[in-house]
Formats: C-alpha cells, structure tokens, sequence
C-alpha cells in the first residue's frame, strides 16, 4: 500500500504535545548532568544503589540519588530493587570508552552557550541583534573547538558523501591540493586524504580549533599530509591555487551580500577545472516541517551573529554562477539533512 499525503500528516495539536515541548529542556538538562559528572562510566562497572554511585562519582549522595530517579524516569538507567544498571543501549552510547560514545555530543548539541543563547529567544527577535556580548565569529568563541572536538552524529556520513560524489572527478588526478575554509574537525578534507593518496589538505580556521583538527587528521592517518592555515577566512593569505575548495557549514553565519564575496574570493583561488563545495544545512527547499534543523539553526545565528541566516539551494547557486561558476550539481542522501553543490571552474587541468 502507498503512503498517502494524509498518512505523513502530523496529528493534530494537543495538550500532551504542548507539554512534551515546554518540559523537554528538563530532559535535556538530566542528561547533560548525568554526562558531565560520568554517571554512565561509573555504572559501567556494574549495578549499585545510590550511595554507591555517588561514592564512585565523589558525589553528595542525595544529589545522585535524585538524579538517578531521573534517569530511570527517563529510561536512560534501569532501577531494580534499589539498585540503578545501565538501560539497553547505554553501555554502547553513554559510556566514553565505547567506540560508539554519543555522549560528548551533548557539548555541541546542547551546548552552555546554545543554552543560554536561546534562553533569550524572545529579546532577540523583538530587538533583532545578537545576544549581548556574543560573536560566534570571534577567534576565541569556545562553542567553535567543541564543535570540532565531539563530531555530531551526521558529521561523518556527510565527509563519506563528499568522497563519494567527488571520488569520480578527482581519483585521476595526479595531484590534488584541498582547501578546506572553516574546517572545524577537517573531516571533510581528511577521509577524502585517507582515500586518494595524492591528496594535501590545507585546513583554514582559527587556531584553537586547528589544534583539534589536527588531532583528528593524526587519527585518520593523514597528518602528513595536511597543511594548517590559521586565521579569518575572508583574509587570510591564500599562497597557491586549489583544486578543491570546501565551504562545509560556513556561508550561513553571513548575510547573503557576505557570503557571496567570500564565495567570489575562494572561487579566484581555484585551479582551472577545480570544484568549489558548498555542503550545509538550507532553508526554503522543502516545507519547514521536514527541515527542522536548519529552522532552529537559523534562530542560533539570529542570536549569534550580526546579520547571519539560512540560504536556500537556489541562493546558494546564485552565489556560485555571480562567482563565474558552472555546471553546479546537488547531492543528497536519505536521512543526512545536508545537501552538497559541486560546482566547477571553466578551464582546463591540464
């Protein structure tokens, strides 16, 4: 049997609904509590009660034994006579020696700085301007070497499709010299290293966050390879040309006239016949129920950045064409949210 417009509908809106999103902070703040102070690590070696677990934590016991009620509330633990296990799945996702360890996330997803940022919703958008005191473009804002740090659950699956859409055009290549703008992790640059030997990747953004990146690009094998390049993407010294230059998540945090300069200054950089990418979350390509992230995202920036904003696919084409541009392809897979454009520079390589 097809699946009919009417059987996707939402439901209709309900008390139950409404509440479920005015509490779902507190969730949020259960488990970030409970990662912060190594809940999951301590029951990793095994049941206790309460009094246990706090002694294992360094823990005031009734504080842990509240936030333990909380937790299995939540079905993050399992309680069983007094004493507190972790919930199916939890040893894979929640305890830091796992090769699967999810919990780091919640320092980007539900950052300190996300938190307090939102918090404030409602002057921002009366007012119009970021929350005070807040640059997200500054190089010392800390959200940036989190980011980079504790990789989101899309952040790999997106550099695996960047390699594959690209892996065509570029394994023939006896050379291939990678700029990636705001690398943050570098993963972008760094598994298209690993699979393309002749691959170096120069990797821009702020030193703090370089440092991190470089961490991840010794685990994958590549350090060798890779080439940091510290400072503000708008000016700093762009020595050689590229055959590939990454915008992965950048161009929302301008105003459209901005980032399209930015775009026109990277496409100068290109090799004849190189590829600019844009890969990152849009706006306006689908309704907004089945792009909730890039909505919300939108609403960082308005608290984050002076004039930043989600641009559509056709924005984002438009930017490439005014930058002599052409033959711009759009790549997407089922389930990861972020769309890529490859777009090329006339010309020949060789």
């Amino acid at each position: 049997m097809t699946e009919t417009e009417a059987d996707r509908a939402p439901g209709p809106l309900t008390p139950q609904k409404l509440f479920e999103m005015m509490a779902g902070f507190k969730a949020t703040a259960v488990l970030r509590a409970a990662v912060e102070l190594g809940v999951f690590d301590a029951l990793a070696k095994g049941p206790a009660d309460a009094a246990e677990v706090a002694a294992r934590l360094g823990a005031d016991p009734r504080g842990t034994r509240l936030l333990l009620g909380a937790l299995a509330a939540l079905r993050l633990l399992q309680e069983r006579g007094g004493h507190y296990e972790l919930a199916p799945g939890a040893d894979e996702l929640l305890v830091s020696s796992s090769p699967r360890y999810c919990g780091g996330i919640t320092a980007v997803a539900s950052s300190q700085g996300e938190w307090e940022a939102l918090g404030q919703l409602a002057r921002t958008v009366r007012e119009g301007t970021p929350v005070p005191g807040v640059d997200a473009l500054a190089p010392d804002f800390p959200y940036w070497a989190d980011f980079a740090t504790h990789t989101t659950f899309g952040t790999l699956r997106a550099a695996e499709l960047l390699a594959d859409v690209l892996d065509p055009w570029a394994r023939p290549r006896t050379a291939l010299h990678v700029l990636d703008v705001g690398c943050g992790h570098g993963l972008a640059g760094y598994v298209l290293a690993r699979r393309l030997p002749q691959a170096r990747v120069h990797s821009q953004d702020w030193p703090t966050v370089l440092e991190v990146a470089a961490r991840h690009a010794e685990r994958l094998g590549v350090r060798d390879r890779v080439e940091m390049l510290p400072g503000d993407a708008f000016d700093v010294p762009l020595t050689r040309t590229y055959d590939l230059i990454v915008l992965g998540n950048v161009l929302f945090h301008f105003p459209p006239e901005r980032a399209a300069a930015l775009v026109r200054r990277l496409a100068g950089a290109l090799t004849p016949d190189g590829r600019l990418v844009v890969v990152g979350f849009t706006t306006g390509d689908q309704p907004p129920a089945d792009e909730p992230h890039a909505h919300l995202l939108g609403l960082l920036m308005l608290s984050w950045t002076r004039g930043g904003e989600m641009h559509s696919t056709a924005a984002h084409r438009a930017m490439l064409a005014a930058a002599g541009l052409t033959d711009t392809e759009l790549h997407t897979r089922p389930g990861l949210p972020l769309r890529v454009l490859v777009a090329a520079r006339p010309g020949s390589a060789g």
